[in-house]
């Protein structure tokens, strides 16, 4: 068997040289950034056919130069499927992602969501709501520099009750769905 790995060790370092042609350097570096927990990098690119990788071992780390290059070896194949893959799927995924954002989830006729009605939360909300007042309220009477007269206060609490008061008579929050329109969404997505 004719050896056509060329590679160097040396005190548990090593050295290999990547041809280009194979592993293009974009793929060379997103596999070493995967084995920085490993050791560090240094890299030669000689001319445009190969490039020379170094690799030094971190402190701790127990494999064998020998294991780390097959290991090395591995993520760069794992590394050039990936890239292949997504190559291969941009296509989909930019299809996918348009009709994300063209037809969202609550167009016209596909989820109707009415906001204005707010019975449901209206109770919680009273409860911190009337905290605010009453601290408010112990503020502007511990105040001695703030002259407001009482009738002008029972007149704006007044107005705060009547106001909260309109709005718990509004109807419940309803959502409702329309399962034709879901089914027409489908078939605009897929026929893009």
């Amino acid at each position: 068997m004719i050896e056509f790995l060329k590679k160097d060790i040396e005190n548990n370092r090593f050295e290999l040289t990547i041809d280009t042609g194979l592993f293009s350097s974009d793929i060379v570096l997103k596999a070493a950034y995967n084995f920085l927990d490993r050791g560090y990098f240094f890299f030669e690119l000689d001319g445009k056919k190969s490039i020379t990788l170094q690799f030094t071992p971190k402190e701790g780390v127990k494999d064998s130069p020998e294991t780390l290059i097959g290991k090395f070896s591995d993520e760069l194949l794992s590394v050039v499927l990936r890239d292949k893959l997504e190559k291969d799927n941009k296509d989909i995924r930019e299809k996918i992602i348009g009709a994300a954002i063209a037809n969202s989830l609550d167009s016209k006729g596909f989820v109707e969501l009415d906001t204005d009605r707010k019975q449901d939360n209206m109770q919680g909300n009273q409860i911190d709501f009337d905290k605010d007042i009453d601290e408010i309220l112990r503020e502007i009477e511990n105040d001695p520099e703030l002259k407001i007269d009482e009738a002008e206060i029972e007149r704006i609490l007044k107005e705060i009750e009547e106001e909260t008061q309109s709005e718990l008579s509004v109807k419940k929050t309803t959502v409702t769905l329309d399962v034709n329109a879901v089914k027409n969404a489908k078939k605009k997505f897929w026929n893009k």
